[in-house]
């Protein structure tokens, strides 16, 4: 659950909770029931039905495992370095099923580090002997990657 499901379920449990306090003396709800406890009891509820329809949106894409065991990172490569470039060296190890470059910001500009996806554990194996290789005159840091969690 983010900081925005956790924002938003707080948002309806306030709604929630002040319409009950608004109108509950106009259905004659604070004859019996002290007005405090209307308040309460509709942020409460608010809150569990912002949590149960915000967080469970997410709750299964979060809860699906990406398999990372056949994937390297590979740090320090040249900006220039497009991603066909990579894949060449890297099939002198192995097959590659994918290689990302990552990007990022506005203009898109390479960050210099990326994924590799080997088809086979064995391919990332050879593929490690890579680390500390030069590749267009930069040293190339290649090692198994870590999940994000």
């Amino acid at each position: 659950m983010n900081i925005g499901c956790v924002s938003k379920g707080l948002a309806i449990a306030i709604a929630l909770g002040l319409f009950g306090y608004f109108v509950g003396p106009m259905v004659g709800l604070n004859q019996d029931i002290p007005v405090g406890s209307v308040l309460a009891s509709g942020l409460m509820f608010g809150f569990l039905l912002g949590a149960w329809m915000f967080g469970t949106k997410g709750s299964s894409a979060s809860k699906t495992k990406h398999d990372n065991t056949n994937v390297l990172y590979v740090g320090n490569i040249p900006f220039k370095a497009r991603e066909e470039e990579v894949q060449r060296l890297f099939e002198a190890y192995g097959s590659v099923a994918s290689v990302r470059l990552v990007r990022g910001g506005p203009s898109r500009r390479p960050k210099g580090y990326g994924f590799v996806e080997m088809a086979t554990a064995g391919d990332v194996k050879a593929a490690l002997a890579l680390n500390g290789e030069e590749f267009a005159g930069r040293k190339l840091r290649v090692n198994e990657a870590k999940d994000k969690n």
